[in-house]
């Protein structure tokens, strides 16, 4: 059964261009078999390292500070950093400033991979959460973003919220890294 959808899906490919080719197929499951035969760098096979993918038949995310995928290699050591926010060393907010507890969050989540071994570009996945959020924000974020991972940022949800833990708290990034068994 899968060799004739790879083959039917081959078939496609070939006399069809990719979007031709969805579009006739819709949504259904062969589409996942197409994009799977036609994307090779979805594939994760002897991936060694944390691999971001941004596959051409979705938009550019990384413009928008994030990748699509994160593809973690086998054998690494997973990494769950918690919630970091604008906070001193006694827990206190840096201050009422949303751009200023943004940065602050971003030094709290660079301490907290150093103490495990890891890197920026080992961090697969984020969330954030933003109390009161509009598209203003984005621009110290984008800005955050780029100093932290350049032009690979990770997987990433943005959650806007209405409160966090703490009373007068803005930001908060938490994080998920996969630590590569052997650096090059």
């Amino acid at each position: 059964m899968t060799r004739r959808i790879t083959s039917a899906v081959n078939s496609l490919v070939t006399n069809f261009s990719r979007r031709n080719a969805l579009l006739w197929l819709g949504g259904s499951g062969v589409t996942t078999a197409l994009m799977v035969g036609t994307q090779k760098e979805v594939s994760a096979k002897d991936n060694k390292e944390l691999k971001l993918v941004n596959p051409p038949t979705l938009y550019d995310a990384t413009q928008n500070g994030y990748s699509h995928i994160a593809v973690t290699p086998s054998g690494a050591r997973t990494v769950y950093i918690s919630g970091q926010f604008g906070s001193d060393l006694q827990g206190n907010l840096v201050s009422d400033d949303f751009e200023k507890q943004l940065i602050q969050a971003f030094k709290n989540l660079r301490y907290a991979l150093s103490s495990v071994g890891a890197q920026p570009q080992d961090v697969a996945k984020t969330t954030i959460l933003i109390v009161d959020y509009n598209q203003t924000k984005l621009i110290p974020l984008g800005r955050e973003i780029s100093n932290f991972w350049g032009y690979k940022p990770p997987a990433n949800t943005l959650i806007p919220v209405p409160r966090l833990a703490l009373d007068g708290m803005l930001f908060e990034i938490d994080a998920y890294a996969v630590i590569p068994e052997k650096r090059d």
